[in-house]
């Protein structure tokens, strides 16, 4: 016998002597493959009862895993904060879609800069200054906000009918128990946690139907394969039972049928032009600020847009301002917040939905803040690639969330010697203007607070995409 190196042992080691004599080898027949392989088979056919623990729990430590690694909007994708340091801050999250950390949705911002084709790599353009200073940041109370009165006053302005069910710490509802017509919500204190109270409003009766467009329309509920219908795509759980199954008998092998290929989703449909009266920019503003000044809010701090939101179910640019998205971004003492109300209003003067908030903002403590410029170039730095740029939104513009960021059917670039050059996927943007703003942060308890933040324009117009960055200093964050 070798030893690990593959030379034979040596007759004056007796270390090596007793291992040989020891070998269970030395006693061992030769193994009954046939007999192994006839047990294993036999063994294969049984089905043994499992408990729903123990798929359970690698399947919990898989997603801890991967919200830790991976980032997204959870807690901690920032640096920690240290007990020593009350200056700390943790993480982000994107104000749209209104994803809170901790959410299984992963990271927006990833989403959002897939459509562009890579991670925000901003530059800062001729002009842009770095003058550093202070500035306050700001936390929301609405602990003294009675969350099923305010949620009475919006069933009231919008015609919603029923019963109010619900509670404080799970939040309220009303309407139709379908959602099929109108119903109104309003947030928790378990979600909320009294600081930015959030609600809602929406009708589907009046919402229109899905047609037109580039998406593909499949039918969810139900589906044909070979003439038949399938009732469920879930494969569903097997009741637990503490008694052990019996024994499956395997049946004789048969050549498998062969599969049926579903025959391919219907093309969408033309879209019709929508009956009724349609609104303009002008009788849709004034309808929302006559709906939202019911609920008492304070119009004249809030920065008014109109835009045509018929995109949203596959209507054409010509059809499209048959819908229309009023948008309120809310100033906090003249500075933009990235805080809004919302209503979409179609024909007839037919609310589909709106959202809103109840909240008092109250300043904070200044805080140390850099120049634009110095902000700007932190995209560049490896040290804030977990507090990234967040990329605003444009109201009434459809996004492709789908296009995937790696995938590129192009033809592959390569250099003189044939190598192929890769490619960074980085969103390369120079930015011309920079606006004091304030950014929303959660911060590790769950709580919210706005920071002092930069708007960062890629350009003058009315569409240019913009940025919030975080203006705070260096101080204000831990990297260790």
């Amino acid at each position: 016998m070798n030893d690990e190196f593959g030379n034979a042992g040596s007759a004056n080691d007796q270390a090596w002597e007793l291992l040989q004599v020891n070998d269970p080898a030395n006693s061992a027949g030769a193994p009954d493959l046939a007999a192994i392989r006839a047990s294993v088979l036999a063994e294969s056919g049984k089905v043994v009862p499992i408990s729903k623990r123990s798929w359970l729990a690698p399947v919990a430590v898989a997603a801890s895993v991967a919200l830790f690694v991976g980032g997204g909007a959870g807690y901690t994708i920032a640096a920690q904060s240290s007990g020593e340091s009350s200056n700390s801050i943790a993480a982000s999250v994107p104000e749209m879609g209104g994803v809170k950390s901790g959410s299984a949705t992963g990271s927006q911002d990833a989403k959002m800069s897939s459509i562009w084709g890579g991670r925000a790599y901003l530059e800062a353009g001729t002009g842009i200054s770095d003058t550093s200073g202070v500035q306050v940041g700001y936390t929301m109370d609405a602990s003294d906000i009675n969350r099923k009165d305010q949620l009475k006053q919006v069933a009231g302005v919008f015609s919603v009918s029923g019963k109010i069910t619900g509670s404080k710490k799970d939040g309220y509802f009303v309407g139709d128990q379908n959602y099929v017509k109108a119903v109104a919500q309003i947030s928790g204190a378990s979600w909320d946690l009294s600081q930015l109270i959030t609600w809602n409003y929406s009708d589907s009766s009046v919402n229109p139907v899905y047609c037109g467009g580039n998406f593909p329309m499949y039918d969810t509920k139900s589906s044909s394969v070979g003439g038949s219908a399938t009732a469920d795509l879930a494969t569903p759980m097997p009741e637990m039972t503490s008694e052990a199954m019996p024994t499956a008998i395997p049946e004789p092998t048969t050549a498998p049928e062969p599969t049926a290929i579903p025959e391919p989703a219907p093309a969408p449909t033309e879209c019709a032009q929508p009956s009724g009266t349609l609104p303009s920019d002008e009788s849709a503003l004034a309808l929302a600020k006559e709906k939202f000044g019911a609920l008492k809010f304070a119009s004249d701090s809030a920065d008014w847009s109109v835009v045509d939101n018929g995109g949203q179910w596959g209507y054409n640019a010509e059809m499209a301002s048959a819908y229309k998205l009023v948008t309120a971004k809310v100033s906090i003492d003249g500075i933009y917040s990235n805080q809004s109300w919302s209503m979409t209003i179609g024909p007839d003067n037919a609310i589909l939905n709106a959202t809103g908030f109840f909240a008092k903002f109250v300043p904070t403590a200044e805080y140390n803040i850099v120049g634009a410029k110095t902000s700007i170039e932190r995209t560049q730095n490896g040290l804030w690639a977990n507090l990234p740029p967040q990329e605003v939104y444009k109201e009434g513009m459809v996004y492709p969330m789908e296009m995937g960021i790696n995938s590129n059917p192009s033809k592959v670039a390569r250099n003189k010697a044939g190598q192929p050059v890769l490619d960074a996927n980085v969103d390369r943007i120079t930015i011309s203007k920079a606006e004091t703003s304030l950014m929303s942060w959660y911060l590790n308890d769950g709580s919210t607070i706005l920071l002092p933040a930069y708007l960062l324009s890629e350009n003058d117009s009315k569409d240019s995409r913009q940025w919030l960055q975080l203006a705070i200093a260096d101080e204000y964050v831990d990297f260790s």
